[in-house]
């Protein structure tokens, strides 16, 4: 059974709202993310969790990833950020088409993070789940709810997404290229929206992201989180009625 939206046939896509009418949105951005993973990694991560919690309810149908987010480290190698308007019109407009098509219950899952992303989506899913009460919206980043070894699994391009993607997505991870920065690689300047214009400095937080990644610690850290998000789509459903 494919969960993927853009491979449905119309017969199947009407199965799937009839059967479970819930919709998972993997957001995130095309962003710097040192030089051992892939620019897209914040969605195509959302996209491989979505995947998988649709398999674990059984049901839902997983859009495909969404490259448009909040900045971001608007400066570096390769990375896209948008504005607040723009991403509010987005997210407007296909919650609408979704409610349109069916939707009950709408999961907005960003695995990219950052007060300027998560103060967006937190307040758009606020705002619309007020003016749409007949659709439960559920907006969050991966790692909410979630500890692995009491700590949260979040950060940028360190041992916990280093490790899911090493799960998820192993093809695309180049430990031979990893190399600790002394500085960003800032090759724009003035780029439209950037944040983080405060610091120019990079860290791993005091991890040794060679050493402390690794696939067994992805596989726990997804574990967890389709465990989290399979718990509250179902609740979401319940209350629904």
């Amino acid at each position: 059974m494919s969960f993927r939206y853009e491979e449905m046939s119309p017969d199947q896509f009407l199965g799937a709202v009839d059967r479970m009418p819930v919709f998972l949105v993997p957001t995130g951005l095309l962003e710097w993310h040192a030089d051992h993973l892939p620019l897209g990694l914040d969605a195509l991560k959302a996209h491989a969790l979505c995947l998988r919690v649709a398999e674990r309810l059984g049901g839902g149908i997983v859009l495909p990833p969404n490259y448009y987010g909040r900045p971001g480290y608007s400066r570096y190698a390769g990375t896209l950020t948008f504005s607040d308007a723009l991403l509010t019109l987005l997210f407007s407009e296909l919650c609408d088409q979704l409610r349109k098509v069916g939707a009950r219950v709408i999961v907005l899952l960003t695995g990219h993070y950052g007060p300027c992303q998560m103060d967006f989506l937190k307040h758009f899913a606020e705002v619309y789940a007020r003016e749409h009460p007949d659709v439960k919206l559920i907006a969050q980043a991966e790692y909410e709810g979630v500890e692995i070894d009491g700590q949260i699994p979040w950060d940028h391009a360190g041992k916990w997404e280093t490790s899911m993607m090493l799960h998820l997505r192993p093809e695309l991870v180049r430990m031979e290229s990893f190399r600790e920065p002394t500085t960003i690689p800032k090759l724009y300047s003035n780029p439209p929206h950037d944040y983080y214009r405060e610091t120019n400095e990079w860290t791993w937080w005091g991890q040794d992201v060679p050493r402390d990644s690794s696939a067994e610690l992805g596989r726990r850290c997804v574990e967890a989180i389709v465990e989290r998000m399979v718990l509250e789509i179902r609740a979401a459903l319940a209350v629904g009625g």
